[in-house]
């Protein structure tokens, strides 16, 4: 009976140490999983002339690479006109489930033409989708003991479609939700399963969680992005307050302005974000403050006292309100708009899902020397947690340090615009791309440094004169690998502008670049989606010198192996400082040299600075 027993046990540890077939793991979804078509040169479209719809080109390229069944699937989930191109985004259905992690970005042109295709459709199982006895409920409790143990089930509160709302019990930010979804394995099958929102009230810790048919997580993807810093302590700065105006109404960005409903001087509300103290967090606006009817909030901060006077509060709030619109318009301007997800209220028409201002909460009293923001789906409230700074006397409030509320709301956009930014190569990027916004905004290339009152900031080294590339990234900090991507953009900055090109420029390609990258993406993907964007401009040798020049060059390539579906795992960076042959790279002209006064170019990259390409045809030469 003993070795019967004994015997048992032994085979239960043996299986148990057995690995997960493939067929029991889903798809990668990082961008090496996904298929790109295009043509960064030649301008060469994909597919001829056509006077059928942008979403009818799509589906006809599609259909000469997938067979009928996955493309009877396919359901149009945005359709946005810029820059003389239309952009389609598709999902895919079967049985009428979202199949999870799937999708299509596509750019037609004017003339019909599809210059751009992104997608990773999965082929729906002959055998069909294997169906779940799992209930909703189950799949909570799954969510719940991976990402929250220790706390107890919640009653279903309603159903809509395929999503089933729980009751909150006041643990949560938002009432938890489980979605019915079609999880395609990398075996070739697809089986019914759950994903999982759970959103916790005091740490803003936001996960979606994916869950088997049998109820075995098969991943986790935390959607809060938070910063830790390295504080020096010192003495307070001064700070110079500017009345500024806000935009009023009838403009593009912001149709009825920034202000709707009532306000106080510490809960300011708009179309683009509900801004409010939170220094008891509770996760609800702080009551006090005065009623402001004319719009005006204008109060004096006394940088000689501390964050928590009345009259600073009020600052802290105001400021952050001012900040949250000016970069919801900025990035509006770029092309972070309605159809690519923004955060608004009322999306007045123009696609995406509305209702969803950014919360801002100024003085937020769960943590110190710290920010988050945290992005759920189109449709949902982003939600950014500003701290104070304790190491200085006074304390120092980040509401007030612009480089902070920029590089925070920079995790919002890259999340909605891109998709996945989850595990050490997509949330560095995520991290590189928050401080981008922030030193283009400022031209400056230090990061934080009110907050720490250190002239080096919250980073390593400044940005001016960086030192590592990418074969330095190390996959253990994101924000330190981050740094490598932001000094990339800072030298393109500086390029451009070398080449009178305007930083609003580069704001186009960075922000408009998305539109043409994989969901996960390495730090080539990102390169790619911004020369894609530039894509017949001249600009296209001055971003690959930037990149190149940080290792990121022809031929770079990370490779994630392991973590699962959505991050972690080991990074090899294969690094490059090649250029292409089209820049003067390896059998190309010019060798990798520019070209000087009276040499031949074929564009702007390929002269020295402060000389442009001119002429045309065969005849430009730099001068």
């Amino acid at each position: 009976m003993h070795k019967l027993l004994l015997s048992l046990i032994m085979c239960a540890a043996m299986l148990a140490a057995l690995p997960v077939l493939a067929a029991d793991r889903p798809i990668d979804f990082h961008a090496q999983g996904a298929r790109v078509h295009a043509s960064f040169w030649t301008g060469e479209a994909l597919t001829l002339p056509s006077q059928a719809s942008p979403v009818d080109v799509t589906r006809g390229f599609l259909s000469e690479r997938h067979a009928g069944r996955t493309l009877d699937g396919l359901v149009v989930t945005g359709q946005l006109n810029r820059d003389g191109l239309t952009h389609v985004r598709l999902g895919q259905q079967i049985a009428g489930l979202d199949v999870y992690g799937t999708y299509v970005k596509a750019a037609v042109n004017q003339h019909g033409e599809l210059v751009h295709l992104i997608e990773n459709l999965q082929t729906p199982p002959s055998s069909g989708l294997l169906l779940t006895r799992l209930s909703p409920e189950d799949a909570l409790a799954a969510a719940l003991a991976e990402n929250h143990p220790g706390h107890g089930g919640l009653a279903p509160s309603g159903l809509s479609g395929n999503t089933t709302t729980f009751a909150n019990d006041g643990f949560f930010f938002r009432d938890p939700v489980a979605t019915r979804v079609a999880i395609p394995m990398q075996g070739g099958g697809m089986e019914e399963g759950f994903l999982v929102e759970t959103w916790e009230n005091d740490s803003n810790l936001l996960y979606h969680t994916l869950v088997s048919r049998t109820g075995r997580v098969l991943g986790v993807e935390l959607r809060t992005n938070t910063d830790s810093y390295n504080i020096f302590p010192d003495h307070p700065g001064n700070s110079t307050q500017t009345i500024v105006a806000g935009p009023g109404a009838g403009n593009a960005e912001s149709p009825v302005g920034w202000l709707s409903g009532s306000q106080t001087s510490v809960q300011i509300s708009g179309n683009n974000s509900f801004t409010y103290l939170d220094t008891d967090a509770n996760n609800s606006p702080d009551p006090g403050g005065v009623s402001i009817t004319d719009g005006n909030f204008v109060t004096v901060a006394d940088l000689a006292s501390d964050p928590s006077t009345a009259g600073n509060k009020e600052v802290a709030a105001q400021s952050l309100f001012y900040l949250c619109n000016t970069i919801h318009d900025k990035l509006y301007r770029h092309g972070f708009v309605e159809s690519e997800g923004n955060f608004q209220v009322d999306n007045f028409g123009n696609g995406g899902a509305s209702g969803d201002p950014v919360l801002c909460e100024a003085q937020d009293g769960s943590g110190t020397n710290n920010a988050n923001f945290s992005t759920p789906s189109d449709g949902s409230s982003g939600r950014m947690q500003m701290y104070l700074w304790t190491t200085t006397t006074p304390r120092r409030d980040g509401d007030v340090d612009s480089d902070i509320p920029w590089h925070e709301y920079g995790h919002g956009l890259t999340w909605r615009m891109i998709g996945g930014m989850s595990g050490p190569m997509s949330g560095a990027i995520g991290e590189g791309n928050g401080d981008v916004l922030a030193i283009l905004t400022n031209d400056n290339d230090v990061m934080g440094e009110y907050s720490t009152n250190d002239p080096v900031g919250i980073r390593s080294q400044p940005y001016s004169g960086y030192t590592r590339t990418y074969g330095d990234f190390g996959g253990s900090s994101v924000h330190f690998d981050g740094e490598i991507y932001a000094a990339t953009l800072w030298d393109l900055k500086n390029r451009y502008q070398a080449n009178s090109i305007s930083v609003d420029t580069l704001w186009d390609d960075m922000v408009g670049g998305m539109s043409f990258t994989p969901s996960g993406p390495a730090f080539e993907d990102m390169r790619n989606g911004i020369l894609a964007q530039a894509a017949g401009s001249g600009r296209e040798c001055l971003i690959w010198e930037s990149f190149a020049a940080f290792g990121i060059g022809d031929g770079a390539r990370a490779q994630i192996k392991g973590g699962g579906p959505f991050g972690g795992g080991n990074v090899t960076i294969t690094e490059s400082f090649a250029l292409p042959p089209e820049c003067g790279g390896p059998g190309g002209d010019g060798g990798g040299t520019c070209s000087e006064v009276g040499e031949a170019c074929k564009n702007n990259g390929d002269c020295c600075p402060g000389l442009s390409c001119t002429g045309r045809g065969n005849s430009k030469t730099c001068a």
